[in-house]
């Protein structure tokens, strides 16, 4: 396999020909035309990148180079493109999009019994909490949807999540509850997670405690290890299945997201699949120049690998989607995060850091370092036009920071300028020499600015599936296995074994070690 960086020559070239983003308004008429593109609720803004007309025209044909045209339909068709687990990769069937027709049988099935529970939950006056337990995608996803899910549902019950080993995420979530009203959903493709297996036993103590033999019926299992969740005691019919070609990080629209259809209701959780789904069939059809996701992808990949930023921050200026950073760490950084390519040999660099904070509170945090740090690093600000909070002032002043943020990277403010204002406030030319260094913005510094008309069901499942398929898109350009995560197990082999130190077994480890170790003891 050729390497995707013995491709970029004609890229770095144009990387020494680049002049500066503001100027592309000015050579480029057609820039707007170009580089802003929209499905359905989502529009996104690459204008601000440092990508001209020319630099897009080669991206593209890298992307061509690489086989992604290829790679994209064997993707939908359910090939095993998932080689080192020799699996499918099938999440868009989740909501209705390619696959084999038993594959789509078997999602429909489940859809229609996660429904069919949902609607008699609801229904009834049995419950009035759901407490969901799991870490990583069986966490994240249904975290960051449940907060954006509030902007436009209302939800009948107090969801709560209890995702890390430390107790006070068990402790929280079951907090002020009554475990007669309790559901406690326990979700976990493996049954085997630490974190989860420790919270979920909690749980069960808790409820037993007040519950005793009639513990069970507030226990639901999401497992694609079916045998494992009876053995932990949970009755058959009160467990939903997942399937192995569903990634962690992808999971949120299996049966994953049944504490979703719990509280914001089945209709809601459809209207999600639904946009997500709109957003597969952009990526499968729609030409590369129009493609939202092989735009940020090729962006991503134009930043990293020619300019040399070694990260990406993410800043959603929308509390509801406060949870967007976190999201995407693992999303990108445990899908792309790898040195090694498909086919074994090391590779070049690939994934950036994710990393981010809602807005606008890390303008009062990191945006100092953004706009005047070295080396910086490009932003995706990502904002809802609508004012769901009936606070219409809020969200004007929210709008007005995102926009001029975006604005204010890009055509920063020279010396000259500073020096000019600085003067004319009178300041002595000695201490303007000092200060004026100090009050300049170098600027030229990219963004993109993804904006949804709404926080709806369906606007969060284009915004969540285009992330995705950017994912899949980089790790076809990379020459890398997006769909494993080898790199998460080391670390949970030596963590059961320290665990069992602690009660006495023998173990070996480096000094360090040995002494953490030691205190505990």
């Amino acid at each position: 396999m050729v390497h995707f960086s013995d491709k970029l020559g004609r890229l770095q070239i144009l990387a020494t020909q680049m002049i500066g983003i503001s100027d592309l308004f000015k050579t480029e008429p057609n820039r707007l035309k170009n580089f802003v593109h929209r499905e359905g609720p989502l529009r996104a803004d690459f204008s601000k990148q440092a990508i001209s007309e020319n630099t897009l025209e080669a991206l593209i044909n890298l992307a061509k180079d690489c086989q992604l045209e290829d790679w994209r339909e064997r993707f939908f068709a359910g090939e095993k493109i998932n080689t080192s687990e020799d699996r499918a990769v099938l999440h868009p069937v989740l909501r209705g999009v390619g696959g084999t027709k038993s594959d789509r049988k078997d999602v429909k099935d489940m859809r229609a019994r996660m429904r069919e529970f949902a609607d008699k939950f609801r229904r009834g006056r049995t419950y009035k909490a759901i407490v969901h337990i799991g870490i990583g995608g069986s966490d994240l996803g249904p975290r960051l949807v449940a907060d954006a899910m509030a902007a436009s549902q209302k939800s009948k019950f107090d969801l709560r999540f209890a995702e890390n080993v430390d107790g006070a995420s068990i402790n929280d979530a079951l907090e002020g509850l009554e475990p007669k009203s309790t559901l406690v959903i326990v979700v976990s493709k493996s049954f085997t997670t630490q974190e989860t297996r420790m919270n979920a036993e909690t749980a069960r103590a808790w409820l037993a405690k007040d519950l005793g033999d009639k513990a069970g019926k507030n226990f639901i299992a999401v497992t694609a290890n079916r045998d494992g969740a009876e053995e932990f005691g949970i009755k058959s019919d009160q467990i939903f299945d997942f399937w192995d070609w569903v990634g962690g990080r992808y999971s949120v629209w299996s049966a994953v997201g049944l504490s979703l259809q719990l509280a914001f209701g089945p209709d809601a959780f459809d209207e999600f699949l639904d946009g997500a789904a709109a957003m597969d069939k952009h990526f499968k059809t729609q030409p590369f120049e129009t493609n939202l996701p092989v735009l940020m992808a090729l962006t991503g990949v134009w930043n990293r690998n020619v300019l040399g930023y070694t990260s990406l921050a993410v800043i959603p200026y929308s509390r509801r989607l406060r949870k967007l950073s976190a999201f995407l760490q693992q999303l990108e950084m445990e899908s792309n995060g790898k040195s090694a390519g498909r086919d074994g040999k090391m590779t070049d660099l690939t994934c950036p850091v994710i990393w981010g904070d809602e807005g606008t509170n890390g303008q009062h945090a990191f945006f100092q370092w953004l706009h005047q740090g070295t080396p910086g690093a490009p932003v995706d600000f990502v904002a809802v036009l609508k004012d769901h909070e009936k606070q219409p002032d809020h969200h004007a002043a929210l709008l007005a920071n995102c926009f001029a943020q975006s604005e204010a990277l890009m055509i920063g403010k020279p010396e000259y300028k500073v020096r000019e204002e600085l003067t004319a406030a009178g300041m002595p030319e000695r201490q303007i020499d000092e200060i004026a260094p100090q009050k300049t913005f170098p600027g030229n510094r990219p963004s993109t600015t993804i904006t949804l008309d709404e926080l709806s069901p369906s606007a969060l499942g284009h915004l969540i599936a285009v992330y995705e398929h950017k994912v899949f898109v980089q790790g076809v350009i990379w020459g890398v296995n997006s769909f494993d995560q080898w790199g998460v197990e080391l670390g949970k082999v030596l963590a059961k074994s320290i665990l069992a130190e602690f009660d006495g077994a023998e173990g070996s480890h480096d000094p360090s070690t040995e002494a953490l170790i030691g205190m505990v003891k």
